[in-house]
């Protein structure tokens, strides 16, 4: 990520995003893992509550990505 340009102002959101979203990758697997070693299935109106989650956090991205520079 070093080597797309990023504003200054951006740069501190942009990486505390980044960790946050690679700290989520960690923990899913981890409660997949646990589903697995437990037998037992997560409630799937869970997923669908963090999948509207990330599908806000794409919209607001996308939107970021598509502001015109004056």
């Amino acid at each position: 990520m070093d080597r797309i340009q990023i504003s200054v102002k951006q740069r501190p959101v942009i990486d505390r995003l980044s960790d946050t979203l690679e700290q989520a990758v960690a923990y899913s697997a981890a409660i997949a893992d646990n589903a697995i070693d437990e037998g037992i299935s997560i409630p799937s109106e869970l997923v669908v509550s963090f999948e509207a989650d990330f599908y806000r956090i794409i919209q607001n991205l996308k939107q970021a990505a598509s502001v015109l520079q004056s």
